[in-house]
């Protein structure tokens, strides 16, 4: 005996794209409250405190109601490894700028080698690498403030159009259409 759903071909597995697209686009939240949890999310990604990201991240996530959570955690990881040298320095350069210096960054008394867990784990190891990196750190903390600050107005546009955008397709077309 055959059962009844063998005379149905199978049916692909939807593209990542098309899975995402019908992650954001849950019919119970509005394209308002999925932008916000994006924009949220993507300006902690750019708090320049390295390490405080998930914690703030699950604060908001507990703190905040009717947010889209997994967005909010998606974009709050946009800082990870593979961008963390890029985001600090943008974060760097802006600060630069916003104090008047101009593109020039002097790290040449920056010792990167030197820098260890004592640095972290001891008071004469952390006070040796603040005199260290004094030259880049408050240019870091203001450039990296402010993104986190510009990331919420353009985070929120770009995703409330996205959103938007998505939400004019049919959810599920034919196979091969997206």
């Amino acid at each position: 005996m055959t059962s009844p759903d063998s005379d149905n071909p199978p049916t692909a597995k939807p593209s990542l794209w098309q899975r995402f697209r019908n992650y954001i686009l849950l019919p119970e939240l509005t394209p308002e409250r999925i932008a916000l949890s994006f924009a949220i999310g993507l300006s902690i990604s750019w708090n320049p405190i390295l390490g405080t990201q998930t914690c703030i991240a699950l604060a908001c996530c507990f703190f905040i109601k009717g947010i889209h959570r997994p967005m909010l955690f998606l974009s709050s990881f946009f800082n990870n490894p593979w961008t963390l040298v890029p985001i600090a320095s943008a974060s760097v350069f802006l600060g630069n700028l916003l104090l008047g210096r101009g593109w020039k960054i002097d790290i040449s008394g920056i010792s990167w080698k030197s820098i260890g867990i004592t640095s972290f784990t001891s008071s004469q190891g952390f006070a040796d690498m603040f005199v260290m990196l004094k030259p880049i750190l408050w240019p870091y903390l203001l450039g990296g403030f402010t993104f986190c600050l510009l990331s919420l107005p353009l985070g929120y546009w770009f995703m409330l159009w996205l959103s938007r955008k998505l939400r004019k397709k049919p959810l599920h077309g034919a196979a091969g259409k997206s």
